[in-house]
C-alpha cells in the first residue's frame, strides 16, 4: 500500500471517528439542554458532586444541594452502605423498582438496583418522587418544598419552623419568577445577592440547610422583588 493510500484509510478513520463522538456528543447535550433543576432552569450553575450514585448527581443537580451536606443519608438510615431506607428512600426506592419493571422485569435473576437506570429513568423517578404533595416522612411539607429550601424529606425532624402555606407561596412565586425569565436575568446579571438569616426559611439555629447558601441567597433576591 503506497502512502498516498495510508494517508486517505487514515484521514477515513479520522473522519469517521469524529462523525461518532460528534453526534454521540450531541446526543449528551441535547438530553442536557431537556433537563432543568426543580424550577424548570437549566442548573449549569451547580457543578455536580465529585462523588456519589448517579441518583443522588442528579438529586443534588436538581435541587442545587450543598455537596457536604449531600449524602446517601438523603435516603438511607444507619451507616454509610446500610441497606436501610427512611421513608423518602423507600417511596423512591418503590418507584425504582417500577421503572425496572420496563427493562430488567421482576422474575429477572440480575440485581435490581438504582444502579440499573438509565439516565433518562433516573430523571423520571426524581420527578415521580418529588411531585408536589408527596410528603414521604408525613410532616406536612411535601418532599420537593422541603428539598428546594434546604431540608430532607426523608426526617420528620428536619422541618421548616414557618407555616407550610408560607413556603408554598415562596414555592408559587419563584416558579412564576422561572417561567417568566426573571430568576434566569438574575443568573446572567452575576451579581451575588445578599443571603438571607437561617430563620427566614425556617431554620433553627442548630441546623444547617441542604440546599448551596448561594442559590438561597438567589430564591430571596427573587422574593423581595414585587411580581410585575
Amino acid at each position: 500500500m503506497d502512502n498516498r493510500l495510508r494517508l486517505l484509510l487514515v484521514l477515513f478513520l479520522l473522519g469517521s471517528f469524529a462523525l461518532f463522538s460528534w453526534r454521540g456528543l450531541g446526543e449528551v447535550f441535547r438530553e442536557r439542554g431537556r433537563y432543568t433543576d426543580a424550577l424548570g432552569l437549566i442548573p449549569a450553575a451547580t457543578p455536580p458532586l465529585r462523588f456519589g450514585v448517579p441518583s443522588l448527581q442528579e438529586l443534588a443537580v436538581r435541587y442545587h444541594l450543598e455537596p457536604t451536606q449531600a449524602t446517601c443519608s438523603i435516603c438511607h438510615l444507619g451507616p454509610l452502605g446500610s441497606k436501610q431506607f427512611n421513608p423518602f428512600g423507600q417511596d423512591y426506592q418503590a418507584i425504582v423498582h417500577r421503572l425496572l419493571d420496563e427493562t430488567v422485569g421482576p422474575d429477572s435473576p440480575e440485581s435490581r438496583s438504582i444502579f440499573q437506570l438509565s439516565a433518562v429513568q433516573i430523571r423520571q423517578a426524581l420527578q415521580q418522587v418529588t411531585q408536589d404533595g408527596l410528603d414521604s416522612d408525613g410532616d406536612g411539607f411535601d418532599n420537593d418544598l422541603e428539598l428546594l429550601f434546604g431540608f430532607l424529606p426523608g426526617d420528620a425532624n428536619s422541618r421548616p419552623r414557618l407555616r407550610v402555606e408560607t413556603l408554598q407561596n415562596y414555592r408559587t412565586r419563584l416558579r412564576q419568577a422561572a417561567q417568566e425569565g426573571r430568576l434566569e436575568a438574575l443568573l446572567r446579571q452575576g451579581e451575588e445577592p445578599a443571603g438571607a438569616p437561617p430563620a427566614f426559611w425556617g431554620f433553627a439555629a442548630n441546623q444547617t440547610p441542604l440546599v448551596r447558601a448561594e442559590r438561597l441567597a438567589l430564591y430571596k433576591a427573587v422574593l423581595d422583588r414585587k411580581l410585575r
